[in-house]
């Protein structure tokens, strides 16, 4: 094989690499920060008590080069070579074959771990975790579980919650289950733009796909593409989708259906309304009922008969109309007594006539019943029993009984065209169909050809009213209230409440209102459906404002300070106006002079600018005032002002100038770092070579040739690669030689204890205990020979932990353990 080859030298480099990447993949699996093991303080405090000289003469029962036994009261360990080991204590008891295996296990309750390479398995109470380091980690205990798959996976779950997701790709999938109670609730989310909520009452909850659909069950449904909108709650529903809105409230029995502007119902216990814009309405309350139909159309001629019973009697009604009531007959006729039966009326205040805006009674709550309407009500006249009264709208009802003596005029009686009534108090008179009048002490209103004009006056507030073609036309005014309406196209009305004036018109595409008093005033516009709205301000501790919206496409707000527009969300603008206060005298008072307007903002996007900044979002950004400027360009930060100025490059490189100092660095000053103070330079890096003087500390490091240090009442000292290093301050003193692998020698000083290894005490060693004045001097580490002494009188002398001499502190001599 020819290895001057190229081909050959790059596959022979290649295998070189690919063992060596294998070789450090094993290491990681084999070696791991994992081998470091579980522990528990009170467990393993026992096993790092110190035993030497005397102590250990009498607890261990064979100590030499290859291994040590330990026996005494309730203490037994065995340590072999370096790399295993074996303890039973009191607490627990422990295994370990070091790097490999790794197992300890408490004797009073069930802590354990155990360790075979990367997998871990530690049981504590009622959790059991165990992991594959650093990968995989799992465990659970009775109320919680866990799975973790670096950077994967994750998943947790207990008795209340849990949560599922991807770390890796954090917005890729999500989902977390809690409990509360005896209900349990699932939540999932992709991609951030699909959530759904299933909950285990009330079954799939919630469920949003950004833009399209939100869902809310029992709560809403949100289409914003389609301007749908449906809020289902118990007591109260909603629908709304462009022009057509339903609502329907049971608790308040209320209800109301809108197709804009062309039909609408409205539902309440008291109340209905209905209309077809601009053929049909319907209004009734419990004081007022109206009916207008235009189209004459929804039946043509009809008659029906219809059997009734009411307390045992027996009644015939009869009802005949022509083209939906254009003219109209009802009937009642009693067929069959009941028998012992009582009647019942309708208890009436009196007989005397009066004038009533509902009626008191109708052919249901009577025996014998006959009435009639023209013109689909317009003129309506009815017998109950003894009871009658006539309408001629827009006037109320008029009531009396045929048995009282008051002078009623009805010409002819079945079909009056003539009615008259007046007393002193009271005046009705209706001439069918060109005139009717009804006047109270407090009221008068007149009709003229049914409701082509009328006229109302009211002596509370002075309230005057005409009505042209009723109730399409109509003008009113009064002392606090006044208004015109030109129905349905238009409505305006002023009011006032408390202090406050407001005016409101009403159109079919728009609204409009004005609030006003002594201290303020405020206008309000809107155009429906395009949705332009215009609003005016004008209070006195505020600037005075409008606002034009045309919704999305244009806003405009101007202001005494400036103006601000907006353009399809994109472009944006704002001008202001800057004031200056100036006095011409003492006497007289501060007047402000305005100045033209200056811009303040400018979106065209993605380009922004003030009057003091310009950015590209987002890929710049700039701001700037009389003093120096700031940038953030592509990840390049950049503040300078007069003083001095600051840059950074994601910390790569990084620079700060002021009045006192400068500073140049990288990364924190770990790649390199320069500092100068007022007058001086206080640190000069690159990597860790340089020099280095902060207020507690002056460093010179140009290792691995020298290295000095110098602080406060301590001194450190590094000459060469490792050749010799020293450390002194008042507590102790450190010296090395060849990075201690050629000499080592620690001292505390404030108990003169000490510790020297000659080539890490291959060749010699000394080190000293402060307990019983232990010394131990040695060379490879004791095996070779050791010496021990205490000042109990303790001496113990070993050649290769095989021959060994010992003199107790009683003075009793062995040698290998023998006593002589």
């Amino acid at each position: 094989m020819n290895y001057n080859d190229p081909i050959v030298k790059g596959a022979l480099a290649t295998m070189v690499i690919n063992f060596y990447r294998y070789i450090l993949v094993f290491l990681f699996i084999a070696f791991p920060l994992g081998i470091f093991p579980k522990t528990w303080p009170d467990l393993e405090s026992e096993k790092e008590i110190k035993v030497y000289g005397s102590e250990r003469s009498a607890k261990f029962t064979a100590s030499n080069i290859f291994y040590d036994v330990e026996n005494w009261t309730n203490h037994y360990s065995v340590r072999a070579l370096g790399f295993y080991r074996y303890y039973d204590y009191p607490k627990a008891k422990t295994k370990s074959i070091f790097p490999f295996y790794y197992h300890i296990q408490s004797k009073s309750d069930n802590r354990e771990y155990k360790r075979i390479l990367n997998v871990n398995v530690t049981k504590e109470k009622e959790a059991v975790d165990q992991s594959f380091y650093p990968f995989i980690f799992w465990g659970k205990d009775a109320k919680e579980s866990y799975l973790t798959i670096i950077p994967f996976f994750f998943s947790s779950s207990n008795e209340t919650n849990s949560k599922l997701g991807f770390p890796v790709i954090p917005l890729l999938y999500y989902h977390n289950r809690g409990i509360s109670g005896e209900n349990k609730n699932y939540y999932s989310r992709f991609l951030t733009v699909l959530h759904f909520e299933i909950n285990e009452n009330q079954g799939f909850h919630e469920f949003s796909l950004f833009p399209l659909v939100y869902y809310s069950k029992n709560n809403y449904l949100f289409l914003p593409i389609f301007l749908y909108y449906q809020n289902q709650r118990s007591n109260e529903n909603e629908y709304w989708m462009g022009p057509v809105y339903y609502s329907n409230n049971k608790a308040k029995e209320e209800s109301l259906f809108v197709t804009f502007p062309f039909f609408g119902r409205y539902r309440k216990p008291g109340k209905e309304f209905d209309f077809i814009f601009p053929v049909y309405l319907n209004y009734a309350d419990e004081e007022e009922d109206y009916h207008i139909n235009l189209l004459w159309y929804t039946k043509t001629n009809s008659a029906n008969v219809n059997v009734a019973a009411n307390d045992g009697n027996l009644f015939i009604d009869f009802d005949f109309g022509i083209l939906y009531n254009l003219v109209g007959y009802s009937q009642r006729t009693k067929v069959i007594n009941g028998s012992n039966q009582t009647k019942q009326t309708i208890p009436f205040e009196s007989n005397e006539p009066k004038v009533i805006k509902k009626r008191e009674f109708n052919r249901d709550n009577s025996e014998s019943f006959f009435g009639y309407q023209l013109l689909f009500g317009i003129f309506s006249f009815e017998k109950a029993d003894t009871k009658k009264h006539i309408r001629l709208l827009p006037l109320a009802w008029f009531t009396w009984d045929e048995n009282s003596k008051d002078n009623v005029v009805l010409l002819p009686p079945f079909f009056p065209i003539w009615f008259s009534y007046q007393s002193d108090d009271l005046e009705y008179k209706i001439l069918f169909p060109f005139y009717g009048k009804q006047k109270d002490k407090d009221s008068e209103f007149r009709a003229y050809l049914l409701n082509v004009y009328l006229t109302e006056e009211i002596k509370e507030n002075n309230r005057k009213e005409s009505s042209y073609f009723w109730p399409f036309v109509n003008i009113y005014e009064s002392d606090i209230d006044s208004g015109h309406r030109f129905l349905p196209f238009y409505v305006h009305r002023n009011y006032g409440i408390q202090k406050n004036q407001h005016s409101d018109t009403f159109t079919l595409l728009s609204s409009y209102r004005k609030t006003k008093n002594s201290a303020y005033s405020d206008i309000q516009f809107l155009f429906w459906p395009f949705w332009i709205s215009y609003e005016e301000k004008n209070y006195p501790n505020y600037e005075k404002e409008k606002t034009v919206w045309i919704t999305p496409f244009f806003y405009r707000n101007i202001r005494d300070g400036g103006s601000r527009t907006n353009l399809f969300w994109f472009i944006d603008w704002e001008l202001y106006k800057e004031r200056d206060y100036a006095s011409n005298s003492k006497s007289k008072p501060f007047v402000p002079l305005e100045q033209d307007e200056k811009l303040s903002h400018l979106l065209i996007f993605p380009f922004y600018k003030t009057n003091s900044s310009f950015s590209v979002i987002p890929l710049s950004f700039n701001d700037w005032n009389d003093d120096g400027f700031t940038t953030f360009t592509f990840l390049n930060y950049l503040k300078w002002n007069r003083k001095g100025h600051y840059y950074n490059f994601l910390y790569l490189i990084e620079s700060e100038n002021s009045e006192t100092s400068y500073r140049f660095r990288s990364v924190g000053g770990l790649l390199w770092g320069f500092h100068k103070g007022k007058s001086e330079i206080n640190r000069i890096t690159f990597l860790w070579l340089g020099y280095d003087d902060r207020s507690h500390r002056t460093t010179y490091n140009f290792f691995p040739i020298v290295r000095t240090a110098n602080a406060d009442k301590e001194k450190s000292r590094l000459y060469g690669p490792f050749l010799y290093y020293l450390f002194d301050s008042e507590e102790e003193k450190t010296e090395l030689l060849l990075a201690g692998l050629g000499y080592y020698h620690n001292k505390t000083k404030s108990d003169n204890q000490y510790s020297t290894y000659v080539l890490l005490g291959a060749l010699y060693q000394e080190k000293t205990e402060i307990e019983r004045g232990y010394i131990k001097r040695g060379s490879l580490w004791g095996w070779l020979w050791e010496y021990q002494t205490e000042d109990n009188g303790y001496e113990k002398f070993s050649i290769l932990k095989l021959f060994s001499y010992t003199k107790e502190m009683d003075g009793t001599k062995k040698i290998m353990g023998i006593s002589i």
